[in-house]
């Protein structure tokens, strides 16, 4: 039984993995109200761990409303003054990467929203894109007794702290990507979905140089946007050009350049699929120093309808995300884990919505024949 503990120096201390493994226990079931606790001793060599972690385990579990100690009788599961969704501590985590938009404010509106109505504060924490700076966070909030946690996660590779608290049902819901090999709570947008839907606009415009501009290190949310538009081309009976696809840094300023060699080509792309609408704000800068018109020379769809996207000359058409719906999604699903709520894990995708504004214009007639004659 002592596996269940992760000893590594990043994850939380022992006596907060002992608190939420046995808190789960209790929650589960497995110890009803009234259940007299092994004693420490055996608690010790169930988990092989010295007894003041123990003893600081049972502290917080007693402070926290679970267990009632009897001075010469033991420990006993007291559930009489609590209810399971009346926490000591009614505070929701909620943990994002960066703030450099519109995104993640709707997202903590609609999650805000749901958790103050079920009476719950939330603590806001950015991390600035680090995966250490994540970790050193998600022990704070452990440590500091959080009913659960709500993580947009830096990118999509497991960290053990995470898969410490999945394992122990620590309440943990993802946003917008899951972890690869890591099974999790997690509520994000059909980014492959929405990425055959946006293709296949461009494609029916007359377009046959479609092109996709995304980030160099993506996370899962991206690699679904890209896979979608390989979807199309192959459902099209179009090879994939690797001299249409462009990666560019993405934190914290797009880098221009690749764009710009990207679109300089004589067989640059007539239309390009941008994974978000900052990669089509920089194609728009790109082209502009190159002296091309969007959407005259250059159609550009992008991915999130951020609240710029309708300002921009041209305004954006954009696959627009429901990004209060996901904060309202994640946090009732966080909700529902924190009441105790028990089954396998909730993978919830919302279908984005494809908006069609001004930079993207049908290819005229001409330009169509002479690139099916090319190819």
């Amino acid at each position: 039984m002592s596996l269940l503990l992760d000893r590594s120096p990043e994850a939380p201390h022992l006596h907060v993995q002992v608190a939420l493994i046995l808190k789960e226990r209790i929650r589960s079931g497995v110890w009803p109200d009234g259940t007299s606790l092994p004693s420490e001793k055996d608690l010790c060599a169930e988990f092989e761990v010295a007894r003041g972690t123990i003893r600081q385990a049972l502290h917080t579990l007693e402070s926290e409303g679970y267990l009632r100690r009897e001075q010469g009788r033991g420990t006993f599961v007291h559930l009489n003054a609590f209810t399971s969704d009346e926490m000591s501590s009614r505070r929701l985590a909620f943990v994002v990467p960066y703030v450099r938009d519109s995104t993640v404010p709707t997202i903590l509106i609609g999650f805000q929203q749901v958790a103050e109505d079920a009476g719950f504060s939330v603590i806001f924490n950015h991390v600035n894109n680090d995966v250490q700076q994540q970790e050193r966070v998600i022990r704070k909030l452990i440590d500091e007794h959080v009913s659960g946690i709500a993580l947009y996660p830096v990118d999509s590779e497991t960290i053990s702290v995470i898969e410490t608290l999945n394992n122990s049902g620590f309440p943990i819901v993802l946003i917008d990507r899951y972890l690869r090999s890591l099974s999790t709570d997690y509520v994000m947008t059909d980014h492959f979905g929405g990425a055959i839907r946006g293709t296949q606009y461009l494609f029916d415009q007359g377009h046959r140089r479609v092109g996709f501009a995304t980030w160099l290190s993506p996370a899962v949310s991206m690699e679904h946007r890209y896979l979608g538009y390989r979807q199309v081309l192959s459902e099209r009976g179009i090879p994939l050009d690797e001299r249409l696809v462009c990666r560019v840094e993405g934190y914290p300023m797009i880098d221009l350049s690749p764009l710009c060699d990207y679109l300089s080509g004589p067989d640059r792309p007539t239309a390009v699929f941008a994974a978000n609408d900052q990669i089509a704000i920089g194609l728009y800068r790109a082209a502009a120093s190159l002296s091309l018109r969007v959407p005259d020379d250059l159609s550009v769809l992008g991915f999130d309808n951020l609240d710029l996207s309708a300002h921009l000359d041209p305004p954006l058409t954009t696959l627009a995300q429901p990004f209060l719906k996901i904060g309202q999604t994640a946090a009732d699903l966080l909700l529902r884990r924190v009441r105790g709520e028990q089954g396998y894990f909730d993978q919830i995708t919302l279908p984005p919505e494809l908006i069609i504004r001004k930079s993207c214009h049908p290819l005229p007639q001409t330009n169509r024949v002479s690139h099916q004659v090319a190819h």
